[in-house]
């Protein structure tokens, strides 16, 4: 496993665990931490030891607040700045589009701030709980800046074009309740249950049908920019290819035994 400096990685039970490690300043993530968060992903990607990704922020204060604005060249003059802007957005974009390609279930655990690039993480990820004293915000319009973080691909897909709109011209903060009601988290939980919710979930994502899940995350990505023909057909396309897996095999012997299906396939949301 690598050694990072700014985030951590373990691989346990087939889960691995993400941990943006800079809670000194809110988890935002400067170049050397996004850079070390997008190694972390081919090396989560590359092995097959792996069922699920779980993202999260050490501390109890944030999740991510996005991006680390101390660092922008200020004093080194425009040029400085837009190349500076440039790079980091190519990483961030990077970073997202992995989180949206990578074929293993993502949840993000909110324990805090999310603000910014981590509300985009987020959003692009595959499920999100919260603690019920999390806050969510778009910040980037406070910040003289424009949307970024791939929201423009998932903000509306989420919550609704009305409501992205709300969100982003505002900058309103959101309650963890308000989050979930707006289906920007899936469940919110005391912060007394936050880590026992977090470890139930993420295992029985590791735990299922990886190969199935993925291609239900690649089906809805894609399936809401195709016709039902196009969609149809790829669902067809997966089902054999599912049928040649030995899971399929061992899954229907169960079925068949009445056995009932399998449990796996069911993620508990305490």
């Amino acid at each position: 496993m690598p050694d990072y400096d700014t985030i951590r990685l373990d691989v346990s039970d087939g889960l691995a665990t993400l941990t943006f490690a800079r809670p000194q300043f809110s988890n935002a993530l400067d170049i050397p931490a996004l850079k070390e968060t997008l190694d972390a992903l081919y090396v989560i990607e590359a092995r097959d030891d792996v069922g699920a990704l779980l993202l999260r922020g050490e501390g109890d204060r944030a999740f991510c607040a996005g991006i680390d604005l101390k660092e922008i060249p200020l004093v080194d003059g425009d040029a400085a700045v837009d190349y500076h802007f440039r790079y980091k957005a190519m990483l961030w974009h990077q970073v997202m589009h992995k989180l949206v390609r990578i074929r293993l279930p993502v949840l993000s655990a909110v324990n805090g701030v999310c603000a910014g690039g981590g509300f985009g993480i987020v959003l692009a990820s595959d499920m999100a709980i919260a603690v019920d004293d999390a806050r969510f915000l778009c910040s980037w319009h406070a910040n003289g800046i424009a949307n970024d973080g791939a929201t423009s691909y998932t903000l509306a897909k989420i919550v609704g074009f009305r409501r992205a709109m709300e969100l982003m011209l505002t900058n309103a903060t959101l309650s963890a309740r308000e989050a979930a009601e707006w289906q920007i988290v899936n469940r919110v939980y005391p912060r007394e249950q936050f880590e026992e919710a977090v470890v139930s979930v993420a295992a029985d994502l590791a735990a299922g049908p990886t190969h199935l899940q993925a291609m239900a995350k690649e089906r809805f990505h894609m399936g809401w920019r195709q016709s039902i023909e196009e969609c149809t057909e790829f669902e067809i396309q997966n089902i054999m290819d599912s049928l040649k897996h030995p899971y399929y095999k061992a899954s229907l012997e169960r079925f068949l035994r009445k056995e009932g299906r399998n449990d796996q396939v069911k993620v508990r949301l305490p």
